[in-house]
């Protein structure tokens, strides 16, 4: 496609509206007790990373975690959950166009969301650990984060490298024209 800074524009805003939709489909996957859940609303924002760049990338992840606010989406625990629980690792999301995708016979496996998801679970593991360690009971807050966040960020990641590596494909066809 033709460089545009209006066109790009466009495309950043149909991301993130594609992730707010999705985000909100994914809101009938129950959810664990303290938030997370297995989500693949943040497929659009590993796919503006790919398509359109890693900067436009993550400002789809950014502009999609305002607006989860703006639509009464996402929970407000304080600053610091803001900045941790969807700030930091939906902007994250958006790196996964910095590792390009690796062709195994004529497969693409987008080896970036991998990368992201990773980046991802960084600040939830904090948060979890740091701002919500008081669910933590008896056990250890970090590793009662660790296995918390990893309960639905791997599964996460699965469904998000399986979505990503069936899509980006056709889109990128479209978006090479």
């Amino acid at each position: 496609m033709k460089n545009s800074k209006i066109l790009t524009l466009v495309f950043i805003a149909l991301f993130s509206a594609i992730q707010i939709v999705l985000e909100f489909t994914n809101q009938f996957i129950p959810s664990l007790p303290q938030g997370g859940s297995i989500s693949y609303s943040i497929i659009a924002i590993f796919l503006a990373s790919y398509l359109l760049g890693v900067k436009e990338g993550i400002l789809v992840g950014f502009v999609s975690s305002i607006l989860q606010f703006a639509l009464g989406m996402a929970s407000f625990y304080g600053w610091w959950s803001v900045l941790l629980d969807y700030v930091l690792p939906l902007s994250l999301c958006g790196m996964a166009g910095m590792i390009k995708n690796i062709k195994f016979k004529q497969i693409e496996l987008p080896i970036g969301v991998i990368f992201a998801m990773v980046l991802k679970f960084i600040p939830h593991y904090l948060s979890g650990a740091v701002l919500f360690g008081e669910y933590a009971g008896d056990q250890n807050p970090y590793v009662y984060s660790l296995i918390y966040n990893l309960s639905y960020n791997v599964p996460t990641l699965i469904v998000c490298f399986i979505l990503v590596m069936i899509i980006y494909p056709k889109l990128n066809a479209f978006f090479k024209k």
